[in-house]
C-alpha cells in the first residue's frame, strides 16, 4: 500500500488539460477558438488590446533592498538587463504586452528563459504561444516536471521547469489548470456571431431591403416557369452586385412591393454591440466607458475611471506578474535575494502636474523645486555658475523665517548646507490668516442652499397681482441662515485656530470660542438678509413705476444665490479665519506667552478703496485697526464694509534665539 506521501503526490497528479478556451470550458464556440475569437470579434479584441496597452506602458522597475525600509533603484543587475531587453527582438513594452495578450485572451503564458551569449544580461526571455503547449509530463497538479511543445515547424521539445515561468488564471477545482476569461463569454458571442451572419446574410439576400412583392388575386396565375423566371431574373437585376442594385424596380400586372418589419433580436444591430460591449467588459472587470465613449461620460468621471483602472481592474494583474517574476523568475537567472521588480503606477494614479504641484506645495509649506530642476523637467540646461541650484523663498511663506544671521555651522556639506539657515538669531514668523478654496466652496454652499430655500418661499409671495404683505419674516430668515452659518463658521475657526496654536506652542480652547462663533453667525445672517430685503424692495418699487431694465425679484435672487453666494462665502470664511489667528494670538497672552505678536492688514483682490488704502497695516494683536475693525470683515464695520471683503490677516511674531 502506498505510504501518505505516495498518496498525496498521487492526488495531486497532472490535471492540467490544454484547450482553447481554458481547461473548464469548450474547445470552441461555434468553431471558433480562443485565437480567432479574439482575431474576429472587434469588442473583445478592442478590451485585450486596451488592458494589454495599459499594463505595457507601465515601467517595470528593478529595486534593491537596503535595509529595513530604503530602497535603491538597479540598472545593473542581470534581472534589470533582463526585463529592459528580454530578448534580441523585442522591447519590454512589446514582450509585456504580448505576454498580457496571451494571459488575457488564453488564461495562460509561459515565459521561456534561455541562455544567451548575444545578449548583455546574458539570458533571453521568449514567449511560447499557448497554443502551442500541447501537455505536460511528471510534476503534479501544481507544476509540472515538463511542458510538452510543439513549434511551429511541427517540432516536439519538451522544456523543463527549470527554464519557464508560467503565468496563469487559477480554474476552480482544477489547481494547475487554467481558464480563459473568454470561456464567460459563451453565450454573449454566440449570439454575437449569430446576429453578424443573420446581418450578412439579410444584406447579402437579393432583396436588400425589408419587403415582400405581392399580385393581385385576380390576374392570371403563373406558371412556376414564369415565377422561378421572375425570381431569377429579380435577384440577378436587384440582389447584391446586380446590375440595378439600389433602384427602383419597375413592376408589372398590379404588383406591389409591401415593406415589413421583423422582430428577431438580432437584427437590433445596437442593442447587441451594447449588450456585447458590456458583457465582454464585465469579464475583464474594466468599465465600458474606458473603451468606448459614452453620452453620460463627464470629464470628472473619466478622470475617476482612469485612476480605477490601474488601482481596481489591472492592480490585481499587476500584482500576479510582479510577485511570480519575483518569487521565480529572478531566482532562476541567480538574482540576489533583495531585487525585486515592480510596475512603477506613481505616473498613473497621480493627477495632473497643477494638482500634483498644488498638493507638494501645500505638503511642503512652499516653493519644492530649483529653477535648474524645473529646466530639466522643459530638458533645458542648467543655469551657470549654479545660480539655479537653490530652492527661491518669497519672504511671505507663512513658516519662513527671515533676517539676522545664524547661529550654527552647517553639520554637513554638499546641498544640506543651504537649509540651515533657517535657524536665526532674530526672525519673524508670518501666519496669515487666509481661507483655502475648499474653506471658501462649503461657506458658498450653505449660503447658496438657504438662498434657494428663501426664493422658493417668497416668490410664490411676490408673484401674485397683490402681493402678499407678510412675503418677508425677518426673524425667520435671520434664524434659518444664523443655524446653517454656525456649524460651518465653527469648523473654519476651529482650524486656523488649531494650527496657529500649534506653531506658538500653546494650546487653544475651541469652547472659550463658542460664544462668539454663535454671535458672528448671527450678525453675518442679519446682515446678508438686510442686504437681499433692500435689493427685493428696490425691485417691487420699480415695477410698481414701471422703469425699464430693472430686475425682477426672481433676477434679484437668482443673482444672489449664483453671483453673491460665493462672494459672501469667501469673505465670511477669510473673516473667520483672520480671527481664529487673532484669538489663538490672544489665548497665547493668557497662557502667558511673551513673544511680541503683531497683525498686519492684507489687502485682497480688487479692494474698496478705504481697504486699499488699510493695505500694510500693522498694529498689536490686540488693538484694531485705523477703520475701527479688528481684522477684515469684522462686525464693527457697516454690512457695505463687511459684506463681501476678502482681505485677510497676517500675524507676525517677533523671535529671539
Amino acid at each position: 500500500m502506498p505510504g501518505i506521501i505516495e498518496r498525496i503526490r498521487m492526488a495531486f497528479s497532472p490535471k492540467i488539460y490544454m484547450v482553447s478556451l481554458g481547461s473548464d470550458a469548450p474547445t470552441e464556440v461555434l468553431n471558433y477558438t480562443a485565437r480567432t475569437l479574439y482575431q474576429s470579434q472587434d469588442n473583445l479584441q478592442a478590451v485585450v488590446n486596451f488592458l494589454a496597452d495599459s499594463i505595457a506602458q507601465l515601467p517595470l522597475k528593478v529595486y534593491r533592498r537596503d535595509g529595513e525600509n530604503a530602497r535603491i533603484r538597479d540598472r545593473e543587475s542581470v534581472t534589470a538587463q533582463l526585463l529592459y531587453k528580454p530578448n534580441r527582438y523585442q522591447t519590454e513594452f512589446e514582450f509585456i504586452k504580448g505576454m498580457a495578450i496571451e494571459y488575457l485572451v488564453f488564461g495562460c503564458v509561459y515565459v521561456w528563459v534561455i541562455p544567451s551569449t548575444e545578449s548583455k544580461s546574458g539570458y533571453e526571455m521568449m514567449l511560447i504561444p499557448t497554443s502551442w503547449v500541447e501537455g505536460t509530463e511528471g510534476g503534479n497538479s501544481y507544476a509540472a516536471d515538463y511542458i510538452r511543445v510543439s513549434m511551429s515547424n511541427g517540432e516536439q521539445v519538451l522544456i523543463p521547469r527549470s527554464e519557464w515561468v508560467r503565468f496563469a488564471m487559477y480554474s476552480a477545482g482544477n489547481p494547475g489548470g487554467y481558464i480563459s476569461p473568454i470561456s464567460g463569454l459563451r453565450q454573449t458571442l454566440q449570439e454575437q456571431i449569430e446576429a453578424s451572419k443573420f446581418r450578412r446574410q439579410l444584406w447579402g439576400s437579393s432583396g436588400r431591403l425589408n419587403a415582400q412583392i405581392t399580385r393581385p388575386k385576380d390576374v392570371a396565375p403563373w406558371t412556376p416557369e414564369q415565377r422561378s423566371q421572375f425570381v431569377e431574373n429579380f435577384r440577378q437585376s436587384w440582389g447584391s452586385g446586380g446590375s440595378k442594385a439600389g433602384s427602383i424596380p419597375l413592376l408589372e400586372d398590379g404588383m406591389e412591393i409591401k415593406p415589413f418589419s421583423t422582430s428577431f433580436k438580432e437584427a437590433e444591430w445596437a442593442s447587441s454591440v451594447k449588450l456585447s460591449r458590456e458583457s465582454v467588459a464585465a469579464a475583464y472587470q474594466i468599465n465600458p466607458s474606458l473603451v468606448w465613449h459614452s453620452d453620460t461620460q463627464t470629464y470628472a468621471s473619466s478622470k475617476d475611471n482612469a485612476r480605477a483602472l490601474y488601482a481596481e481592474c489591472l492592480g490585481p494583474k499587476l500584482q500576479m506578474i510582479q510577485q511570480r517574476i519575483n518569487t521565480f523568475l529572478i531566482p532562476m537567472i541567480g538574482g540576489d535575494e533583495n531585487l525585486y521588480c515592480e510596475f512603477d503606477l506613481k505616473e498613473k494614479l497621480k493627477g495632473s502636474f497643477e494638482e500634483r504641484a498644488a498638493e507638494l506645495q501645500k505638503a511642503v509649506g512652499g516653493p519644492w523645486m530649483t529653477r535648474d530642476e524645473a529646466r530639466a523637467d522643459s530638458n533645458l540646461p542648467p543655469l551657470p555658475d549654479g545660480v539655479g541650484s537653490e530652492i527661491i523663498i518669497p519672504l511671505n511663506v507663512a513658516s519662513g523665517l527671515e533676517g539676522g544671521e545664524s547661529t550654527e555651522e552647517p553639520t554637513s556639506s554638499g546641498d544640506d548646507a543651504k537649509h540651515v539657515r533657517m535657524v536665526q538669531k532674530s526672525a519673524t514668523l508670518r501666519i496669515k490668516g487666509i481661507a483655502d478654496d475648499s474653506e471658501n466652496e462649503e461657506v458658498t454652499n450653505v449660503i447658496k442652499k438657504f438662498m434657494k430655500h428663501q426664493a422658493a418661499s417668497i416668490l410664490p409671495k411676490l408673484g401674485a397681482k397683490s402681493a402678499d404683505s407678510n412675503w418677508w419674516d425677518e426673524d425667520r430668515w435671520n434664524t434659518e441662515l444664523a443655524a446653517d452659518l454656525e456649524p460651518i463658521v465653527q469648523k473654519v475657526a476651529d482650524k486656523h485656530g488649531l494650527d496657529t496654536a500649534e506653531v506658538l506652542g500653546t494650546e487653544y480652547g475651541i469652547d472659550l470660542t463658542r460664544n462668539y462663533i454663535k454671535t458672528i453667525a448671527k450678525n453675518r445672517a442679519k446682515g446678508i438678509n438686510k442686504i437681499t430685503y433692500d435689493k427685493l424692495m428696490e425691485a417691487l418699487e420699480a415695477a410698481e413705476q414701471e422703469l425699464d431694465n430693472t430686475p425682477s425679484p426672481s433676477e434679484v435672487m437668482e443673482k444672489r444665490k449664483d453671483l453673491d453666494s460665493p462672494k459672501l462665502g469667501q469673505s465670511l470664511a477669510t473673516m473667520i479665519a483672520s480671527w481664529a489667528i487673532c484669538e489663538a494670538a490672544n489665548q497665547a497672552y493668557q497662557q502667558g506667552y511673551s513673544k511680541q505678536i503683531k497683525k498686519t492688514w492684507v489687502t485682497g483682490s480688487n479692494p474698496r478703496s478705504s481697504h486699499a488704502a488699510l493695505n500694510g497695516e500693522t498694529v498689536p494683536v490686540d488693538d484694531v485697526f485705523s477703520n475701527g475693525a479688528r481684522w477684515p470683515g469684522d462686525d464693527n464695520l457697516s454690512p457695505e464694509e463687511s459684506c463681501g471683503c476678502n482681505c485677510s490677516t497676517e500675524v507676525e511674531i517677533a523671535i529671539t534665539r
